[in-house]
């Protein structure tokens, strides 16, 4: 994970991640030549793809130490 994330810039809402997450990996996906999302400098931390999956990932780590799941 981009350890840029750890300083957790991202402003969006879960709801607004999850969406913005799937929506970047169906065009990925679902393109002919794929759209591979670039990095950015500087960092965009509600708009570049490898930030918002480790945001993701980081919330979802939370949620599951606060549950006791993983």
């Amino acid at each position: 994970m981009n350890t840029i994330v750890t300083f957790r810039k991202c402003t969006l809402t879960d709801e607004e991640l999850i969406k913005k997450v799937d929506r970047l990996t169906d065009e990925m996906y679902m393109q002919e030549n794929g759209n591979i999302p670039s990095q950015s400098i500087p960092a965009r931390p509600n708009e570049d793809y490898d930030l918002l999956i480790g945001e993701l990932l980081i919330r979802f780590k939370e949620l599951s130490d606060l549950h006791g799941n993983i």
